[in-house]
């Protein structure tokens, strides 16, 4: 699956002056599956994000043009957990914009976690996480 949008990241993007909201990355429990269709918002997933994560905000939103390949991208430093124990491991990433309540804050993309290309659950125990972002950011249009 590597990377999908959500049906309501269109509207989520059109609505949102999207340097000027907060946008979060929520860690996946491996036995979650986007329904790209329903999930919609932050409460439609909570009880699928990964035991013992918190929500990151993220840092360093940078939007350009890339004309080579006809979009633009939306990129951002990488993402670092401060020390967690994630008992069950994590596969993936959800970025949603944040309102601070969960039934309003609309889901923009799923992103698997790669290692060498093929999707990874990672199991950190009492450390860090650190994910590197792609050079072509976490979304595009």
């Amino acid at each position: 699956m590597a990377s999908v949008k959500y049906n309501g990241f269109g509207r989520a993007i059109a609505k949102n002056d999207i340097d000027t909201v907060t946008i979060k990355a929520m860690f996946m429990d491996p036995s979650y599956i986007p329904n790209i269709d329903t999930d919609v918002y932050v409460s439609d997933i909570s009880g699928d994000r990964a035991s013992g994560t918190t929500d990151l905000t993220v840092a360093g939103l940078s939007i350009s043009v890339d004309n080579t390949d006809n979009r633009t991208e939306f990129d951002i430093n990488d993402l670092v957990t401060g020390t967690i124990t994630v008992t069950g491991g994590t596969n993936a990433v959800v970025f949603y914009i944040d309102t601070g309540v969960e039934a309003t804050s609309e889901l923009l993309t799923y992103n698997e976690i790669l290692v060498g290309g093929v999707q990874t659950t990672v199991f950190p125990i009492s450390g860090t996480l650190t994910g590197t972002i792609s050079a072509n950011g976490i979304f595009s249009v």
